[in-house]
């Protein structure tokens, strides 16, 4: 196992901790998207006419999760949101999520604060304990939003009470790869399914997707103050790109994440950590750079992928760097 050093300070983590830290984050900030655009589509099916196929909507919130159609075994449209939701097997589901983060969250307790092992064994235990039937009888609405704001409490609690130091990196650096990856997995899913996206005239139902696809990313009204309620495909694709400001926007995960890494790197004082800050600055030039209309001109869906995969680079670099390297490396 190798250990992460801190040169100016008596301490040091294990990469073990910083792993689970990672992880903890990460699939935290995957059960509070999940819950996000299952909240969001069972919205949308009360919102729209019935002109819009369900079976479309569906397909096209499973893509937007990365979720693989053919490893759903429920076909019924309640069957397949519970399968999503409270399926302890699957890996998208939210109770999975939820599980996953409380076992990192368990195995670094001595290294987390009091505060946040209360909050993170809390939403488990509740999601772990609630009955589906009553859940999806009674208000999906209400289960949904205590996962999205049991989210955000952890976030708050452990910005408010642990120490900013190593540890407290990981976690940023999870958080908002995580958060990185899946806003490009559902933006390439929103568009994968349309023609000309951003270049036509859009009717009612393209309006109420277009204002589903912003409340997903919880940016609707953050887009209004920026543009205006005009619904325009192409403005609701450059806010979500390239605005610097707004919380879950690509350019906004990557300056922070770019953040996190070279306050870590100067932390462990290590020059290896140049290669993964040379991949995030990479892509921080391309977010920080590129224009909008030549984005859409050109293949659209390459260009997501783009991103996503320098996401994947700096995810392994990451691991080389800090977590999986030879013992050679730490025996030095």
């Amino acid at each position: 196992m190798g250990i992460v050093q801190i040169n100016n300070s008596d301490s040091t983590m294990l990469s073990r901790v910083a792993e689970h830290m990672y992880w903890m984050s990460r699939y935290l900030e995957r059960a509070e998207n999940t819950a996000r655009l299952l909240d969001v589509h069972l919205n949308l099916m009360l919102d729209s006419g019935p002109e819009i196929a369900e079976a479309r909507r569906l397909d096209r919130l499973m893509q937007s999760l990365g979720v693989n159609a053919d490893d759903v075994k429920a076909t019924e449209h309640d069957d397949i949101l519970r399968y999503l939701t409270f399926d302890e097997d699957n890996p998208y589901s939210i109770l999975y999520s939820a599980k996953a983060a409380r076992e990192n969250a368990r195995q670094i307790r001595e290294q987390i604060s009091s505060e946040m092992w209360l909050q993170i064994n809390r939403m488990y235990l509740e999601v772990r304990n609630i009955n589906p039937d009553h859940a999806w009888g009674d208000s999906p609405h209400s289960f949904f939003m205590f996962i999205k704001e049991g989210s955000h409490l952890f976030q708050g609690i452990t910005d408010a009470t642990m120490n900013h130091n190593q540890g407290w990196y990981f976690i940023q650096i999870g958080r908002y790869l995580e958060r990185l990856s899946a806003l490009v997995t559902f933006l390439d899913a929103q568009i994968r399914q349309e023609q000309d996206f951003g270049k036509k005239e859009d009717g009612k139902n393209e309006y109420f997707e277009l204002v589903a696809l912003l409340k997903s990313i919880s940016a609707f009204e953050a887009y209004c103050k920026v543009y205006n309620p005009d619904m325009r495909a192409d403005w609701i694709v450059e806010f979500i790109l390239f605005n610097a400001e707004f919380p879950r926007s690509a350019r906004f995960c990557i300056d922070n994440l770019l953040n996190s890494l070279e306050k870590l790197g100067a932390l462990t004082m290590s020059q290896k950590t140049r290669r993964v800050n040379r991949l995030a600055g990479r892509l921080q030039s391309t977010l920080n750079f590129d224009e909008i209309d030549d984005v859409l001109s050109t293949d659209f869906q390459q260009y997501l992928m783009n991103i996503k995969r320098h996401a994947y680079d700096i995810h392994d670099t990451l691991f080389e760097t800090y977590i999986t390297y030879p013992i050679e490396t730490a025996l030095k």
